[in-house]
């Protein structure tokens, strides 16, 4: 097949490099000229473990093709994809601007009939919307059709491959067949729906598992406060087939650029509608506040964070990606410098000068840089290089051995060994520790 995926962004990258590794021919249309030419050398402007690899190889057998020429990389081909940004807008709304330039683009340049996927996250009723517009006047047959994405950042790949389930909205059977065998190498139910559903399953998943991180961030509070510890509490509760274990991981909260903007859409739709939607405006107010709680934590151990030096492990919202899109480090570090705090950051992946136009931060080059005469260290991405670092070299080179741990990446009884005071989430400090496992 041939297939034109307009957007080189995190889901363009991933999907058009899997579709050529299938066999199909793809060309990935990105109007930014300078990112083309830094894709083609090899710098991808998204950190995806396997990613450049996948692309590098495909490109080299002639399957995949980079272009900013909209009009020639739209001709001749089988299938459209639009996999272009939609942030978010005014009032929670998203921001459809990139999506409707290309779908005018489309119907100004196309010049015969073709389907056209989108696989952007957009509001409900998007999908009908541009249909109405493309066939409008027009002599050509453009068939809409809605394929939501489903990938996690740091697993993408594999989560393209080996998906829970394909969502796919369509109208007609012509459709419903060509997608059928686009991804006939995946094992997976395939559900088949009308557009306004496909594009509220998306949505509808994404909140679940925002309301579902910000019911396990307050479980863990209250855990903190009553004696009890969150790991065994979240082992005892995800045993339940009704609840699962998946997403009971407790935090700093939920970030990145699906579920804090999927929220603020819904509650938009909501508003918009008449539809009570106080549950999902709790979620993000309970979200904010586990940023803060970090923050207030450091309060109380430091009397305060006047002049204080705080090292900041991790900037992007998750490990294994350098997107920092709604990261919980971005309020805790205008926060801890509101208060009269310095803060010396690291992060392997994200992009550092970028960040500095928009924070108050000293850059470190490793961990032990950023500890290095610290009063404090606060843990804020599950990056695996933190894992293994040297624990008496951090507490050596600290000013205090301080860290407030909002990943849980370490056991309290090894941090007590190395004489850390130790702050993780969800685990008071004198909970006893138990195997959850035989």
């Amino acid at each position: 097949m041939r297939i034109c995926i307009v957007g080189a962004g995190y889901v363009g990258l991933v999907s058009a490099a899997v579709f050529a590794d299938w066999g199909h021919h793809v060309v990935c249309i990105e109007n930014d000229l300078q990112k083309v030419t830094r894709i083609q050398e090899g710098d991808l402007p998204v950190f995806e473990p396997g990613l450049p690899n996948l692309v590098k190889r495909n490109v080299q057998e002639g399957r995949l093709l980079f272009t900013a020429d909209f009009t020639h990389g739209i001709q001749e081909q089988d299938l459209i994809m639009i996999a272009v940004g939609t942030p978010p807008g005014d009032n929670g709304h998203p921001n459809l601007t990139a999506l409707w330039n290309v779908v005018k683009a489309l119907k100004e340049y196309a010049r015969s009939s073709m389907m056209v996927a989108i696989k952007s996250t957009v509001p409900i009723g998007t999908c009908d919307a541009v249909s109405r517009y493309l066939n409008a006047d027009t002599e050509f047959r453009f068939d809409v059709v809605s394929t939501p994405e489903f990938l996690r950042q740091g697993t993408a790949i594999a989560d393209f491959l080996s998906p829970d389930r394909m969502v796919i909205g369509c109208r007609t059977d012509s459709a419903k067949q060509i997608l059928k065998k686009l991804f006939e190498p995946l094992e997976c139910p395939v559900v088949f729906t009308d557009w306004q559903s496909a594009e509220m399953i998306k949505y509808a998943a994404n909140v679940f598992l925002a309301t579902k991180i910000s019911y396990i961030n307050t479980i863990a509070n209250l855990c903190e406060e009553v004696g009890a510890n969150i790991h065994q509490v979240a082992l005892g509760i995800g045993l339940d087939h009704r609840i699962g274990p998946a997403f009971l991981k407790p935090g700093v909260g939920f970030g990145g650029s699906c579920l804090p903007k999927d929220t603020q859409a819904i509650v938009a739709l909501g508003e918009a509608n008449g539809v009570d939607v106080s549950l999902f405006r709790e979620v993000l107010r309970l979200n904010h506040e586990q940023h803060m709680r970090v923050v207030k934590k450091l309060e109380k151990c430091l009397g305060g964070l006047e002049g204080k030096k705080i090292a900041v492990l991790g900037l992007a919202f998750k490990a294994n990606t350098n997107d920092v899109r709604e990261a919980p480090s971005l309020a805790i570090i205008s926060r801890i410098v509101e208060l009269g705090g310095q803060v010396i950051a690291y992060d392997p992946a994200a992009d550092m000068e970028a960040l500095r136009r928009l924070l108050d931060f000293i850059p470190a080059a490793d961990p032990y840089e950023a500890v290095t005469g610290a009063d404090a260290a606060v843990v804020l991405t599950e990056w695996e290089e933190f894992y293994g670092m040297d624990l008496q070299r951090v507490g050596d080179l600290m000013n205090n051995r301080l860290i407030i741990d909002g990943r849980n990446l370490f056991a309290p009884q090894v941090m007590s060994q190395y004489g850390f005071h130790y702050v993780p989430v969800g685990i008071p400090k004198q909970a006893p520790v138990f195997p959850i496992t035989k």
